[in-house]
């Protein structure tokens, strides 16, 4: 696996669909990246319409199982530290958001 940077948000990261002409201009793994991202977006936000969280988490967590499973220690190891720099990173962004909020209410600029 390969640590990516993605935007730390509260909301789910889609990738608007790429026109069919800029699919063959990457490679087939962002092709892929791309696909997983939007679909991902896709159960995240039917998730939240539908308040289906606990089996959406579910089923992330058995699909991840699998892939440690076959993918080896290594590859766990990269899964659980990218987890953990993501969840800090959401977690930091909404601090900071609140703390800008607080600071506007309170006349002031935020840092």
């Amino acid at each position: 696996m390969r640590n990516r940077t993605r935007i730390a948000s509260n909301e789910p990261q889609a990738a608007p669909p790429p026109p069919p002409a800029q699919l063959n201009d990457c490679t087939p793994a962002e092709a892929a990246d791309k696909r997983y991202l939007e679909t991902c977006a896709g159960m995240f936000a039917h998730a939240a319409e539908h308040r289906h969280w606990e089996q959406l988490a579910d089923n992330l967590v058995w699909t991840l199982a699998h892939i440690a499973v076959n993918s080896g220690v290594g590859a766990t190891g990269d899964m659980l530290r990218n987890f953990g720099n993501y969840v800090c990173r959401i977690e930091a962004r909404r601090q900071a958001e609140i703390e800008a909020a607080q600071a506007k209410e309170e006349g002031r600029l935020p840092n």
